[in-house]
């Protein structure tokens, strides 16, 4: 749970180190591409916690990125958002999802994705037959 899963070219899967701790792994990883980014954690569905999953698959570019807030004074960092953004391909649009204390859904054009705002981070895509950004 809490960690990124990869699958890449070839059918190699990569799994990420926990997205909540100060180095989950996405900016150090160097993927030729990737098929499809799974993100197992446990949510709440009618008020019970419940394992889920985000699915992003035959995107274009995928990324991943923490919004975080830290406090003057006693440096402690708080997580506002988990964000998991793909570049559907052959159009000018972001699909994804932000995990923070509800789970929100992002479709957005390119450039606008965080707040109106661009964002960096993308890792290159195997584009597939299928686009699928779902909760399952």
């Amino acid at each position: 749970m809490w960690k990124i899963r990869l699958t890449l070219e070839g059918s190699l899967t990569h799994e990420l180190g926990d997205v909540r701790s100060g180095k989950p792994g996405w900016a150090e990883c160097q993927p030729s591409g990737i098929k499809r980014l799974e993100f197992p954690f446990i949510g709440k569905v009618n008020g019970k916690n419940v394992p889920l999953t985000i699915l992003l698959e035959g995107m274009e570019e995928y990324n991943f990125f923490v919004e975080a807030m830290r406090a003057i004074g006693s440096g402690n960092t708080k997580i506002k958002g988990l964000w998991f953004l793909g570049k559907i391909p052959g159009k000018n649009r972001i699909v994804g999802f932000v995990v923070s204390d509800t789970c929100k859904t992002v479709n957005a054009s390119i450039g606008k994705e965080y707040n109106g705002l661009s964002t960096v981070g993308w890792k290159k895509g195997i584009i597939g037959e299928k686009v699928i950004c779902k909760i399952i």
